[in-house]
C-alpha cells in the first residue's frame, strides 16, 4: 500500500539525507579555513563572546648583582603591571534557504530513500557549499569587500589585479547580486543599487553586471548585497580586516596597545622564498613561532623559481601512490616554521601570513540545516506556493587572540 508523503514526511526524508550523507561535516577544498580552524562553540556575555588577551606585559622589574645581597636588602623598583584586556567578539549570521515544489518532492520520495537521495542530494550539496563559500569569503574579506574597480565600461567593471581573487569570481556566482560602495569604512555611500552579475571573465579580470551601474568608478568596492549598509557591516571582520586594523576592534584600541596591531611586509614583485623570509622575521620579532601563510594560486606557483634544497614540501601521508607536486611549502626561518599554502579565494596582491596557533573560530553555530537547539531541520511551508523551503544557517566570527604576529605582504604583482 503506498504511502501518502505529507510536507512532515518530506521534511523527515531531507533530515535523513543529510544527516546520513554527511554533508553537515563535509568541508570542500577551498574551505581552508573553516577545515584548519575548527569552529569552537563559545560562552558568550550577551551578544558578545569575551577573550582575554595579553596586550602588555609585567614591567616592574629590578636588576641586581648577587653581591648586593650582602650588604642589606635590595630596594625593588616599582610595579608597572601588565594588562590583559577583554576582547569582545561578535557572530555575525549568514542564512541561506533553497526551495523546492512539494509535487516534484513527493514524486521522489514515494519512489524510496535512495531515489529521494539521487533526487536532491545535489541540491542539498549545493546549499551547504554555497553556504561555506560565502562564509569563507567572510572569514578571509569580512567587511573590507570582494575586490576594486579599475575601471567601468557599461557595466562590465573591470577589477585591480591586487584585488582579483580567481576562486571568488570563478565559483558560479551568475546572478548572484552586488553593490558597490566608495570606500570599506563603517560610513560609506552606495553607487547604484543591485548589480546582478550575468557574466565573468576571469582571464581579463572582468565581472560584468545588469541593473543600473552607470555611477559606478574607479576605486569603488563590490560587497555581496546586504553585507553592509551606508553605516555599518553585516558580516564578521575578516583576516584582512583584522589584519589592516589600526583603531578599535573588537572593544579594543589598537593605539593603545601595539600588540593589537599587526604588521606589514611591502614585497614590490614577484612573491619569493626571500620575500617570505623577510615578513616572516617582521612577524617573529613580535613571538611569531608557526605561521601560515594564504597565497593565490598564481602567486604559489612563483616560488616553483626558488632553490629547491631551501624549501621543504608539505605532502599527504599516502604512501602508495606517487604523487608530482605538493599542496604546500615549508619554510624555516631559525626555529620559525612558516607553511605556505594556496587558497584559490585570497587575492592576487596581498598574501595574509597569519600567528596560525592564536587564529580561532568561534560563535552559536558552525553551518547547520537545523533549528538552533533541535536537530529538526529548518524547513518553511511557503505561503501561498505549493513548495517546501529548505534553509541552512551559521553564525561565527573569525579572531586572531595575537594580531601583532601577522604580517599582511603587500605589492605582489
Amino acid at each position: 500500500m503506498a504511502t501518502t508523503n505529507t510536507p512532515t514526511s518530506l521534511a523527515g526524508d531531507f533530515k535523513n539525507l543529510y544527516q546520513e550523507s554527511g554533508l553537515v561535516q563535509a568541508i570542500p577544498t577551498w574551505a581552508i579555513l573553516q577545515d584548519r580552524f575548527k569552529f569552537e562553540e563559545a560562552q558568550s556575555l550577551g551578544q558578545y563572546f569575551i577573550f582575554g588577551v595579553v596586550l602588555q606585559k609585567e614591567n616592574g622589574v629590578t636588576y641586581a648583582p648577587s653581591s648586593s645581597t650582602g650588604s642589606g636588602a635590595v630596594t625593588l623598583n616599582a610595579s608597572v603591571a601588565g594588562f590583559v584586556g577583554q576582547a569582545q567578539v561578535e557572530g555575525y549570521a549568514i542564512y541561506m534557504r533553497s526551495r523546492l515544489s512539494y509535487d516534484a518532492a513527493a514524486k521522489a520520495s514515494r519512489a524510496g530513500k535512495k531515489a529521494f537521495a539521487q533526487a536532491y542530494g545535489a541540491i542539498l550539496k549545493n546549499l551547504k557549499e554555497s553556504h561555506q563559500f560565502r562564509l569563507e569569503c567572510s572569514l578571509l574579506y569580512g567587511q573590507v569587500g570582494l575586490g576594486v574597480v579599475s575601471a567601468n565600461s557599461s557595466g562590465a567593471l573591470t577589477l585591480t589585479s591586487a584585488s582579483w581573487a580567481t576562486g571568488i569570481w570563478a565559483a558560479g556566482l551568475k546572478d548572484a547580486v552586488l553593490e558597490a560602495w566608495t570606500t570599506t569604512a563603517a560610513t560609506s555611500t552606495q553607487h547604484d543599487g543591485d548589480l546582478t552579475i550575468s557574466a565573468i571573465d576571469i582571464a581579463n579580470k572582468k565581472v560584468t553586471v545588469t541593473g543600473t551601474s552607470t555611477a559606478v568608478v574607479a576605486n569603488d568596492i563590490l560587497y555581496f548585497k546586504g553585507s553592509r549598509t551606508s553605516s555599518t557591516w553585516y558580516e564578521t571582520p575578516g583576516l584582512d580586516k583584522i589584519m589592516q586594523n589600526t583603531g578599535t576592534l573588537f572593544n579594543i584600541a589598537g593605539a593603545s596597545y601595539d600588540a593589537w596591531i599587526s604588521q606589514s611586509y611591502a614585497v614590490g614583485g614577484n612573491l619569493s622564498m626571500s620575500a617570505i623570509l623577510q615578513a616572516a622575521s617582521v612577524g617573529m620579532s613580535y613571538g611569531l613561532e608557526k605561521g601560515l601563510l594564504l597565497v593565490a594560486p598564481e602567486k604559489f606557483a612563483q616560488l616553483g623559481l626558488d632553490e629547491a634544497a631551501l624549501r621543504r614540501y608539505v605532502s599527504d601521508s599516502d604512501a602508495k601512490n606517487t604523487k608530482r607536486g605538493v599542496r604546500g611549502v615549508e619554510f624555516m626561518l631559525g626555529p620559525v616554521s612558516i607553511e605556505v599554502m594556496a587558497h584559490p579565494l585570497v587575492k592576487q596582491g596581498t598574501p595574509l601570513l597569519v600567528a596560525e596557533d592564536y587564529v580561532r573560530r568561534t560563535g552559536a553555530t558552525d553551518i547547520t540545516f537545523a533549528m538552533p537547539g533541535s536537530e529538526e531541520p529548518m524547513e518553511v511551508h511557503v505561503t501561498d506556493v505549493t513548495a517546501l523551503e529548505i534553509r541552512s544557517m551559521s553564525d561565527q566570527a573569525i579572531f586572531v587572540e595575537k594580531p601583532a604576529q601577522c604580517v599582511r605582504l603587500t605589492g605582489v604583482t
